[in-house]
């Protein structure tokens, strides 16, 4: 195939107009002919270039693979430029739908298939799309249909291919089938439209998430009373963001303290339902959020904060956020809560941890540490004095043990390897000063001042001169209560086994922020504004929502299985177009999903997803035309 430069005269104005086709030789009858493969319009590209875009163009149509160079890659994006909008030619005929009247015969050895694209996750996750009825949420809240279409797009692309903005739209553009499904194919959009509609995304969360959780509600209604877990966490960001308001330096859960953090706090049911979530400063201090939660979650569920309900929900947060004037103030507005307070108060009951393990009930924590360890937890329910409306379960948990252990015993050793680096360096004579070796010492006492307290330091001297530096650790010190922990509670009607199964939900947000840091990828963060880094966060909660939808659906199915084990098993299904020759000489581009396998059509079955993409075919007419 090559191209061939067209040229054409205006008689009324004399301008000459260049168009250019591809074309390429055959004999008829005895006879070399040329004929015509494609317009192409107006091509901007020098005529030293034309033999590299004719082979590019070839392999395109025909579904091989280009052996152009690196540096010649912007000539295949031109080629698959110009073959994608091939449907305009006049010479294109296009079937929606395969019948038994577009039987053909092809030859064998021209088949191929181009264009794969993935299908799998997009069905599963547009099945969950329409179950929560996002489409719908999203006109209400004022969005258009193309408006729509972008959003379905970047939360699509948080959820099944995490990254970037930028990642997730060449995600749709270039690897998935989802811009096919029906509706308004937005994909030919400029990036700036993906990025402004995080922006209006943002601009409706109160809207969006008031009438996501009247859904949510509706479809998975809570047993017995109502639990919402509440914890926040924090992300970190790369480069500087100066001009970000929500960047700040502080304690990162990601040991990234190079970098300016942003706080994310959520809110989720004792099933793990989302609820709804807010953003904060990168040195937000955890116990100032609760008061700001409680006032939300009235506002979002339509609570008076001044009238006395029954109903209440019972809130169980983080440790971080269970101080003493966080539970007066739950008190106060009624609410019932389950805690594990700031404040350590094992030290309260050792003599029950030490003396009465005899009498706690063991239970199997169903969860496997990393090690393949099953936890065995021991549990004490112990009611509150006369006139307190409380109850205290005290429990034993080995694996919490086994971890604490772990951690102190690593502190220990960094500790003491500070002070045998001393003691080296006194020895070696290479720092001999009195005062410069108490200033060494007081530094490592700061850097570990948890363990300092129960070694005794000991600096050995010879007359005047200091000759050496060890550590001894204390006898005198009680024994450390690894493992132990206490619950306190208003639900004093529940027994030590409910109260501990109770707390226990608090893994359920923990395993929210754990999907949206790892299967949603909402770290790091790049934008350096506010508003963008906001609507990142808030999308990747929107991905979660159906994130749970499809793992609850599928657990309602007796099948366990997380996203991130569903993504993967999914990546197999794809989309392609099988390109082939009949025997007239026509290309034939016929575009279809590929047949689910066994395992894609099981989870399809739970969810209940079909494929709503239909067979396309396109010929390409290669009629003769003389030369």
């Amino acid at each position: 195939m090559f191209i061939r430069e067209v040229r054409t005269k205006n008689k009324k104005t004399g301008e000459v107009y260049t168009k250019h086709n591809l074309v390429e030789s055959a004999r008829v009858s005895g006879l070399p002919r040329q004929r015509l493969v494609m317009g192409l319009g107006h091509i901007n590209l020098p005529r030293s270039e034309w033999r590299k875009l004719a082979h590019a163009l070839e392999c395109q149509l025909s579904g091989q693979i280009s052996m152009l160079e690196v540096q010649d890659k912007y000539i295949e994006e031109l080629a698959l430029s110009l073959v994608s909008n091939i449907r305009l030619s006049e010479k294109l005929k296009i079937k929606r739908e395969s019948s038994s009247e577009d039987l053909v015969v092809v030859d064998m050895r021209s088949i191929s298939t181009t264009q794969t694209r993935s299908i799998g996750p997009e069905l599963a996750t547009q099945n969950a799309w329409n179950l929560l009825e996002f489409d719908r949420m999203f006109r209400r809240c004022g969005f258009s249909p193309v408006d729509i279409a972008l959003s379905k797009a970047i939360i699509f692309g948080r959820l099944i291919s995490p990254g970037s903005e930028r990642a997730t739209i060449d995600w749709f553009r270039k690897r998935s089938a989802l811009s096919e499904f029906p509706g308004i194919d937005v994909s030919e959009l400029g990036k700036d439209r993906f990025y402004e509609i995080g922006d209006m995304i943002y601009e409706q969360k109160e809207c969006l998430e008031r009438i996501l959780i009247d859904r949510q509600q509706a479809l998975f209604p809570p047993q017995d009373f109502t639990v919402y877990l509440y914890d926040i966490t924090n992300t970190y960001m790369e480069g500087s963001a100066l001009g970000n308001d929500l960047a700040e330096y502080g304690h990162c859960k990601s040991k990234r303290y190079d970098c300016p953090l942003v706080t994310l706090s959520l809110v989720v049911r004792n099933d793990g339902m989302p609820m709804f979530s807010h953003i904060y400063k990168g040195n937000q201090s955890e116990p100032e959020t609760l008061e700001d939660m409680i006032k939300r979650l009235e506002t979002l569920l339509g609570y008076d904060p001044d009238q006395e309900r029954l109903d209440k929900p019972t809130i169980i947060m983080d440790r971080g956020i269970a101080t003493d004037d966080n539970i007066k103030f739950l008190k106060s507005k009624s609410y019932q809560y389950a805690v594990i307070k700031r404040a350590d108060q094992a030290e309260e009951f050792r003599a029950i941890f030490e003396d009465e393990r005899e009498s706690f009930i063991r239970v199997t924590d169903p969860k496997v540490s990393a090690y393949g360890d099953t936890n065995n937890v021991y549990v004490k329910k112990l009611n509150g004095e006369d006139g307190e409306e409380l109850s205290r379960v005290l429990c034993i948990s080995e694996g919490k043990a086994r971890k604490q252990d772990a951690i102190v015993g690593k502190k220990e050793l960094c500790f003491l390897d500070d002070i045998s680096k001393l003691n080296a360096s006194i020895q070696k004579g290479s720092i001999k000063n009195t005062g410069k070796i108490d200033a060494r010492v007081e530094k490592i006492r700061r850097r570990h001042r948890q363990i300092a307290a129960k070694h005794e330091i000991t600096i050995t001297k010879d007359g005047s001169r200091v000759t050496g530096i060890t550590a001894t650790k204390k006898t005198d010190l009680p024994k450390a209560l690894s493992g132990c922990y206490v619950i306190e509670t208003t639900h004093t009607e529940l027994d030590d086994l409910q109260i501990w199964k109770l707390y226990m939900t608090q893994t359920h947000v923990e395993a929210a922020f754990r999907s949206m840091k790892s299967d949603l990828g909402v770290r790091p963060i790049f934008h350096q504004t506010a508003d963008r880094t906001s609507a990142h966060l808030f999308i990747a909660v929107l991905a979660y929502h159906l994130l749970f939808a499809i793992e609850h659906t599928l657990e309602l199915h007796g099948d366990m299985r997380l996203w991130q084990t569903i993504r993967e098993a999914l990546s197999t299904h794809t989309r392609s177009t099988v390109v082939m020759k009949d025997i007239k000489g026509n290309i034939i581009h016929h575009r279809v999903s590929g047949l689910p396998e066994d395992i894609h059509r099981d989870i399809y079955k739970k969810l209940d997803a079909t494929d709503p993409t239909k067979a396309i075919t396109s010929i390409i007419n290669t009629e003769c035309s003389d030369r």
